[in-house]
């Protein structure tokens, strides 16, 4: 008899078959109830926008500029070069200075005729020079003219292609006396009764686009820093120093031709971090026909490509091919715009190197000349020969140099992201890039110089200062991040803890006040009482 198989009974399991295993009863949850919606008003909202720090610091420096940019409103330092090429394309008497690109240029003249009006800033006086004038610069300042009154101290006239400064003017006598050959104008002889022109321009048309070409800039700069993935802290503390920097703001102020340059070399390193070879091949053509010293910019690109990338050579020849077509086609548009004919581009560049490399150090030197390996040391160390200091003009105070909180710290910079680019070569492509910068567009000049011994000035330095800004803003942010974690470890701030964090407020503190004080926007207190400012 077979015995009934009952769930009772069962104790062996059949082969191959899984028994039934009641499942197990899900425990009952309370429905979840989500957080209640915190709305956020506009001032929040503002607060936490991204690019608030970044906007504040536009605001502020766009304040500086434009308090600034009518002192004064006559020419200072080199402005009489590039304001004095300006006038005399805009009278159509030719490029003064051929041994600079055309674009840096361009733009000192564009502002300089859409701030008269869209209309040429130069007038018929209706007076004319009574008698010859030779070409003696001693005996023949002081112009006989048929009608004086239309005439004012510290106006800059033409006669025929030569620019003169009025520097007085005698009523009783009908005479005005003039510095001969102002703004780079060749001083030459001129027949009786010609017609004698006044320009009629101003500061703020010569400066105005130095100081959007400097904001643009600072907003390179930022986005440079995010693109290498940088935290909000480190592209924060970079920006701050960056647009914070002495001389990086002071040619951004005046016009001259370094801000046009750093400014395309920026775009140029952005896009190529976008990895957008043409576009960097262009911004690399438009920086070098600002000045020929934006071609270095080329150089740290490719080394940075040919050391961490090397994804496609294809992208880079294209950026190759892009720079040199589009340099040579850029001179030979702008200079058309310039001298209103086309120039041969080969004779053009050979005219560029030759006169930029024309002027050599003699002895006495120049005083505003420096070697390279000067400006990366204070003046005190070597007084006569290092000039990291170039006084502009005392009042107001346009006193150019690399900022102290920078220029102490370059060297040990650069060792530090040495160290970080040799521990972590691969991942650490950032470190890796801000050497190359380094070398590239600063240590360059030194075995250039002693080579050829061209003359050089601190303000070659510009080109390096983003970098070196990189640079210390992550070590700050590293030596934050230490502090942090010892803070979490000890659960207390050391005193030596407190200490860091006075030595980092006070370093940023200070770099702030040195920007302030030999700010042109702010009344001059420098020049009384520290050497070597004083007279």
């Amino acid at each position: 008899m077979i015995p009934e198989i009952t769930p009772e009974n069962t104790s062996e399991e059949t082969p191959g078959i899984t028994p039934e295993v009641p499942p197990e009863p899900v425990p009952e949850v309370a429905p979840s109830v989500p957080p209640p919606v915190v709305y956020k008003n506009r001032w929040q909202r503002l607060l936490h926008w991204e690019f608030f720090g970044l906007a504040v610091i536009i605001l502020i420096t766009l304040i500086f500029h434009f308090i600034a940019i009518m002192r004064p409103p006559s020419i200072v330092w080199d402005e009489v070069w590039y304001v004095g090429d300006a006038r005399s394309i805009i009278s159509g008497t030719g490029d003064l200075r051929p041994e600079h690109p055309p674009l840096g240029k361009f733009f000192i003249t564009i502002g300089d005729v859409i701030f008269s009006g869209f209309k040429t800033p130069e007038s018929n006086t209706g007076a004319q020079n009574a008698y010859v004038i030779g070409t003696s610069e001693a005996n023949d300042k002081v112009i006989s003219v048929t009608d004086v009154s239309k005439f004012s101290d510290g106006t800059t006239i033409r006669i025929e292609s030569e620019q003169m400064d009025v520097t007085s003017i005698d009523f009783a006598n009908s005479e005005i006396t003039v510095k001969r050959g102002a703004g780079g104008s060749t001083v030459s002889a001129h027949a009786a009764e010609l017609p004698i022109y006044v320009y009629t321009d101003n500061a703020f048309g010569w400066r105005f686009f130095s100081i959007i070409f400097g904001t643009i800039g600072i907003i390179l700069f930022y986005l440079i820093c995010r693109k290498l993935k940088f935290s909000w802290k480190i592209t924060m503390l970079a920006t701050f120093l960056f647009a914070f920097e002495n001389m990086t703001f002071l040619h951004s102020s005046l016009a001259l031709l370094d801000v046009y340059m750093v400014t395309f070399a920026l775009a140029a390193v952005f896009t190529y971090l976008d990895e957008n070879y043409i576009w960097s091949g262009a911004f690399i053509a438009l920086s070098a026909n600002c000045k020929p010293n934006g071609a270095l910019i080329f150089l740290v690109i490719f080394v940075h490509w040919a050391i961490y990338r090397k994804d496609n050579w294809k992208k880079m020849v294209g950026l190759i091919v892009t720079a040199a077509l589009s340099f040579a086609a850029f001179l030979v548009l702008f200079d058309f715009f310039i001298k209103g004919g086309i120039e041969n581009p080969i004779t053009r560049i050979n005219a560029l190197l030759t006169g930029t490399g024309a002027n050599q150090f003699t002895d006495p030197k120049l005083s505003i000349s420096s070697r390279p390996w000067a400006w990366i040391y204070p003046q005190f160390v070597d007084p006569v020969y290092n000039a990291p200091f170039i006084v502009y003009s005392y009042d107001p105070q346009y006193i150019s140099f690399i900022s102290t909180t920078i220029q102490i710290f370059i060297l040990p910079t650069i060792g530090y992201m040495i160290y970080k680019m040799w521990k972590d070569f691969k991942q650490n492509q950032a470190a890796g890039l801000i050497v190359i910068w380094f070398i590239c567009t600063y240590l360059i000049w030194i075995p250039l110089d002693i080579v050829t011994n061209r003359v050089t000035f601190v303000f070659y330095f510009l080109s390096t200062t983003p970098a070196i800004c990189i640079g210390i803003a992550w070590a700050l942010s590293d030596w934050l991040d230490k502090l942090k974690s010892r803070r979490l470890v000890t659960n207390r701030v050391t005193p030596l803890q407190r200490t860091g964090y006075i030595a980092i407020g006070a370093y940023l503190l200070i770099h702030l006040a040195i920007f302030i004080v030999f700010n042109p926007a702010i009344p001059t207190i420098i020049k009384t009482w520290l050497p070597p400012f004083s007279t």
